[in-house]
C-alpha cells in the first residue's frame, strides 16, 4: 500500500516540473518592471534606455534596441493623444563623448510634415534614430471646441439672467 501510495504522488509532483521553457506562467519579470517601465528590449542586439514625456498615451522610461527610429518609438508608447503639438516634438540629447556626441543639443522635429504636407521637404531629419539615454518631450497644445465655450456662456448668462430676474422682483414689490 505504501509503495503504491509512494508511486501515486512521485508521478502528481513530476508535473510540476514539466513545464515547457517556452511556457511561463504570469508575467515574466523581464518583460515590464515598474509602473512606467517598459522592455521592448532584444535579447540578441544591445538594448538603450529612453524616456518618453508629454501628451503621449503611455509615456515613461522604455528599453528599446539599439538603432530604434523616433517613429519606431512614438508607435511603442501608443501613439500621441489629440492634444500632442505635432510640430514641436523635441529630443533632448546629453553630452556623450564614447557616442560623439560634444554637447548637448535639443533636436526639433516636425511630423505635421508627415501628416499634412503633400511632399516631405526633409526626410532625414523626420526619423531620427535615438541614442541611449535621449528624453523625448511631445508639447501639449490645447484645443478648445464649441462645447468649452457653451459652458463658459451658459454660465455667465445663467448669471445674468437670474440677476436680473432678481433686480425685478425687488424693484416690483
Amino acid at each position: 500500500m505504501k509503495t503504491i501510495l509512494i508511486i501515486i504522488l512521485t508521478l502528481l509532483t513530476l508535473g510540476a516540473f514539466a513545464q515547457d521553457k517556452n511556457e511561463k506562467i504570469g508575467i515574466p519579470d523581464d518583460f515590464k518592471i515598474g509602473t512606467n517601465y517598459f522592455n521592448y528590449g532584444d535579447k540578441d542586439k544591445v538594448n538603450i534606455d529612453v524616456f518618453v514625456w508629454g501628451s503621449i498615451r503611455v509615456p515613461g522610461k522604455y528599453l528599446i534596441p539599439q538603432g530604434t527610429t523616433l517613429m519606431e518609438l512614438l508607435t511603442l508608447c501608443g501613439g500621441p493623444i489629440n492634444e500632442s503639438k505635432l510640430e514641436d516634438i523635441r529630443i533632448v540629447r546629453l553630452k556623450n563623448d564614447t557616442l560623439g556626441v560634444k554637447e548637448d543639443k535639443v533636436l526639433t522635429v516636425d511630423y505635421n510634415e508627415y501628416l499634412w504636407e503633400k511632399q516631405i521637404t526633409k526626410p532625414g531629419k523626420l526619423n531620427p534614430v535615438l541614442y541611449p539615454g535621449d528624453m523625448i518631450m511631445i508639447p501639449n497644445s490645447p484645443k478648445y471646441n464649441f462645447r468649452d465655450n457653451l459652458y463658459l456662456i451658459l454660465g455667465v448668462t445663467t448669471t445674468l439672467v437670474s440677476i436680473a430676474t432678481l433686480i425685478v422682483t425687488v424693484t416690483r414689490y
